[in-house]
């Protein structure tokens, strides 16, 4: 992994490991004690202070002290850490993508133009009758939906825009016609903006 790629609260850990010339094990111990690898400088002048302890030394000496026990059970590196991080973020927006991709628009109608879709729909007979029973089989449908891990968005549509959007693509409003017009609304609400 290259330098670049690790963040910055990361990689001062690395740079103070090089430095003060600590092992993976030294670091760890010094970030499970929230240690400031910052303030590292100051902590390692055994040289001029011959008392102190070298710091490697003291950071073991502190772990000793806090923990009861020699060292971490298990030492991961910096580095090793970051490339976890890195897949964890990765798996995250993997994740995100998925879930997208399983969201779905279901057409919504409003009471008042119910009766008007159904004049103009090429396939009326095959549409409720009332609106009360589209909608119950629209909530039965959305809950069905949601059961399989569906994100179902609600897309209430317009039937005077559903209609000059069918004339402009000169297709009959039918079923087919009106889950593609949902779609392209889909669409368009996700798609970035300009400059983006």
């Amino acid at each position: 992994m290259t330098k670049n790629r690790i963040p910055g609260d990361l990689q001062v850990w690395i740079d103070a490991r090089k430095r003060f010339h600590l092992s993976h094990a030294q670091v760890q111990m010094a970030r499970e004690l929230g240690m400031n690898p910052r303030r590292f400088g100051k902590l390692a002048n055994h040289k001029q202070e011959p008392w102190k302890l070298p710091l490697p030394l003291y950071i073991e000496h502190l772990y000793r002290r806090h923990f009861g026990r020699e060292r971490p059970a298990v030492v991961v590196s910096i580095e090793e850490r970051a490339r976890k991080i890195a897949a964890k973020k990765a798996e995250r927006r993997e994740a995100k993508r998925r879930r997208e991709e399983l969201n779905v628009g279901i057409a919504w109608y409003l009471p008042e133009p119910w009766d008007r879709l159904r004049e103009i729909a090429a396939d009326a007979d095959h549409m409720e009758k009332t609106y009360a029973e589209w909608l119950a089989v629209a909530e039965r449908t959305l809950a069905e939906m949601a059961e399989r891990g569906f994100e179902v968005k609600k897309v209430v549509v317009d039937v005077n825009e559903l209609a000059a959007w069918c004339a402009e693509q000169g297709v009959s409003i039918d079923s087919a016609a009106r889950s593609q017009y949902v779609a392209s609304l889909l669409q368009a609400r996700h798609a970035p903006s300009p400059g983006c």
